[in-house]
């Protein structure tokens, strides 16, 4: 251990070359290369060679800098347009189904003499399927013009955005301990709507005027990531979870045209830390946090440790089944549809691991319950990827197996309602929700005006005055769009009352 101390670098080329080395050998088994670094870093840690270890700066800094450029790198690939094309079936199809999957595994941990909130955890990585493996599986199988290959990908955007928010929550719970649960998710809400409209807006004049002054990608992409940086932190000392700030400072980031060539600038910083956060997590298999030390289980306990994660697999194997076989007809999904729908969303990766690494970062569970998260984790993955091809091999038997399952009966088709003013309903739309942005800037200004000492950083004259400045900068954007459009809004219907004016006097003199 010292020697790799001594020796950083040896320790990095180490970490790389043996993480390479299995995750190929997996990849040629036709699975997730993340179970090459989670093996990987299981066999540098404390359980075989001891080369490295859960507490290591390297790894805790590394595996910090990983989720941070994944995190942030999930936000710059789902743009608020995709998001919205998505469209309200959708959501509700993806909301039905993360409900019950999430329920059913929460039930049976309860069950089992569980606390809630690691059945909740647990619950909530049973919905986590693997964007990437899908995507990848779509690709290959040539579905991409597939209807239900296009409503399992929506299905799977929506997830990755209700996983992180549902991410933030538990990682934040350990630092706003006395805050309630309402408390902390509004918290949470007001400060992402202020950190995507803030920098989006601040993005877009810095593209522009390093547009208009010949500069090129790497600048603006060197912009994107201080300013992450930034609103994580930002996120950190208002006591929510730095997961948070860089999501959503991404998810800003999708907006710009300088969009696309940051996600391909940054996609091999993210490949380079990912290696060290899987492998991170690696360590952790097995590790009493409390002890310091290895405590492998029993023979009975790991066969009971499998047996529950193959049991939380196939449930929520049966919830994705059920959720798009009874309710897809709903949304207009055809049987056949939601079988193959049901089947690409079995695969869980990445983001179970990330969901246990910051659970048990939090300190939030009691020692037992987090002693086995990372294994049960690792399991949840190895099972639902063993299962996936086969499932889809066997499609046929998937679809007449749910052929006995009833489904809802399709809506009658309603004769459309054309609004009578679709221009003030949207205008009315936009103030509001710019109303709303300035509401959440106020919250953060006062959030700012208590916490501006922690930063460390010159405050110019007075926090009350440096608060109102942040204020006033940030907010006259969505208060000037708020304004116009009420000013609109006003215009429209003074128009209006000319025109009904005009027809009576038209009327009149008739």
């Amino acid at each position: 251990m010292s020697e790799a101390l001594v020796l950083p670098l040896t320790t990095i080329g180490v970490i790389i070359v043996l993480a390479l080395c299995f995750s190929l050998f997996i990849r040629k088994l036709g699975q997730n290369e993340v179970i090459g670094f989670i093996i990987a870093g299981f066999l540098l840690g404390p359980f075989f060679l001891k080369f490295l270890s859960p507490t290591d700066p390297l790894i805790l800094g590394f595996g910090e800098l990983g989720l941070f450029i994944l995190l942030f790198y999930l936000g710059v690939e789902l743009s608020l347009k995709d998001f919205l094309k998505s469209g309200a079936a959708v959501f509700g199809l993806a909301a039905v189904d993360m409900t019950l999957t999430c329920g059913i595994g929460a039930l049976i941990l309860l069950l089992l003499g569980n606390s809630f909130l690691f059945a909740v955890i647990v619950g909530i990585m049973l919905f986590s399927t693997s964007t990437a493996i899908v995507a990848k599986f779509i690709i290959n199988h040539n579905l991409l013009d597939n209807v239900s290959a296009k409503i399992s990908l929506s299905i799977l955007i929506l997830q990755d955005f209700l996983g992180v928010l549902l991410l933030v929550i538990i990682t934040t719970l350990s630092a706003s301990a006395n805050q309630s649960p309402l408390a902390l998710i509004l918290a949470a809400i007001v400060f992402a709507v202020s950190a995507f409209y803030g920098v989006y807006k601040i993005s877009k004049l810095v593209e522009d005027w390093l547009n208009s002054n010949g500069f090129g990608h790497t600048e603006m992409t060197l912009f994107a990531l201080g300013v992450g940086l930034i609103v994580a932190t930002l996120a950190s000392l208002l006591g929510l979870s730095t997961a948070i700030g860089a999501y959503f400072a991404g998810f800003a980031l999708s907006e710009i045209k300088a969009a696309h060539q940051i996600k391909k600038d940054v996609g091999f910083l993210r490949d380079f830390f990912l290696v060290f956060f899987f492998v991170g997590f690696g360590t952790t298999l097995f590790y009493d946090t409390a002890l310091g030390a290895v405590t492998f289980p029993s023979p009975i306990d790991l066969i009971l440790l499998v047996g529950l994660a193959l049991l939380l697999s196939l449930c929520a194997i049966i919830a994705h089944s059920l959720s798009l076989r009874v309710f897809g007809s709903l949304f207009g999904l055809s049987a056949e549809d939601s079988s193959l729908s049901s089947i690409l969303l079995t695969p869980l990766g990445e983001f179970v691991v990330i969901i246990a690494t910051v659970s048990i970062a939090a300190k939030v569970l009691p020692v037992e319950e987090a002693k086995i998260l990372s294994p049960l984790a690792f399991l949840l993955i190895i099972i639902t990827l063993l299962l996936f091809q086969p499932m889809h091999s066997f499609r046929a038997l998937h679809q007449k197996i749910l052929s006995f399952v009833p489904t809802l009966p399709e809506p009658k088709k309603k004769s459309e309602i054309v609004p009578h003013n679709d221009y003030t309903i949207e205008q009315a739309k936009k103030a509001a929700l710019n109303i709303f942005v300035v509401l959440c800037f106020a919250w953060i200004a006062v959030l700012l005006y208590l916490d501006l000492p922690k930063f460390g950083i010159p405050i110019l004259y007075s926090r009350e005055i440096t608060g109102v400045v942040l204020f006033i900068f940030f907010a006259s954007w969505p208060a000037g769009s708020a304004i116009r459009a009420m000013k609109h809004i006003i215009e429209h219907a003074l128009k209006h009352e000319r025109k009904i004016l005009r027809k009576f006097e038209f009327q009149g003199k008739q």
